[in-house]
């Protein structure tokens, strides 16, 4: 049973790459891959082995001194403290999807655009009034505790996430932070029939049995919907970064 727990909670723990990926430049893209294929639901009711706890390892190589500052966003200064918090979590998140973490320089630089991005989100939101209430945050929490049988099984799914309550919590703030701001900044349009059936037809180019497209309508609405959501996200955070006065000092 905790491994599907764990998987409600990794959905809510990790900061979305989203955030990352606003280094990376690319062409807009509404087709589904394999893994965006609409699939039916089943009911995983099998006990799971215990996982072991992420073995997350930051030599001093990879820190800097906390009250270094890193970055300069508009003026206002990011330290070593959090630069070193949110390697942490970059490394944590690479390791969770079993992404190669021997390369040190990819993840200081996928750290340095996180922090960027969203200490530009942050910057955004507050002159817009957009801003997440500690209630926020203890009513996702309390969300999130209600999702696993016991408190000791919480505990022990954020045990072996590397995670603590409090970096959890910040998890949860910054996550509800850019679903706010999307909810309430971005903007898309309706998707169309014929992006519907545009992606009903890459499905059945990808998949052997597909199928019909009444059946799962809603769902390719869902993740079209999703993906421009996205997109738009992602193209207002590289506006805010070619706006912004950054200076970088490591």
């Amino acid at each position: 049973m905790l491994k599907k727990q764990l998987r409600v909670l990794l959905g809510l723990l990790v900061f979305s790459l989203l955030l990352v990926a606003c280094s990376e430049d690319g062409e807009e893209n509404t087709a589904p891959d394999e893994s965006d294929a609409p699939i039916e639901e089943t009911d995983d009711t099998t006990e799971d082995t215990e996982r072991e706890p992420l073995d997350v390892n930051v030599s001093d190589e990879e820190t800097v001194d906390a009250s270094t500052v890193v970055l300069v966003i508009n003026g206002e200064e990011v330290n070593g403290e959090t630069y070193n918090d949110t390697y942490f979590n970059t490394k944590r998140y690479m390791m969770q999807n079993n992404q190669d973490v021997s390369d040190i320089e990819l993840i200081k630089e996928q750290t340095l655009t996180t922090l960027k991005s969203y200490t530009l989100l942050r910057q955004d939101a507050g002159e817009r009034g957009i801003e997440v209430t500690d209630q926020d945050v203890t009513d996702a929490l309390d969300e999130t505790k209600a999702q696993f049988e016991s408190n000791e099984e919480y505990e022990t799914a954020l045990t072996q996430l590397a995670y603590t309550e409090e970096s959890f919590k910040q998890s949860l703030e910054e996550q509800l932070l850019q679903q706010m701001y999307m909810d309430q900044v971005i903007e898309t349009e309706a998707v169309t029939e014929e992006e519907i059936t545009e992606f009903y037809g890459l499905l059945e180019e990808q998949l052997d049995d597909t199928p019909p497209l009444e059946e799962v309508r809603d769902q390719i609405v869902t993740q079209i919907e999703q993906s421009k959501m996205q997109q738009a996200f992602l193209a207002q955070i590289e506006e805010l970064n070619e706006q912004a006065e950054i200076e970088q000092n490591i």
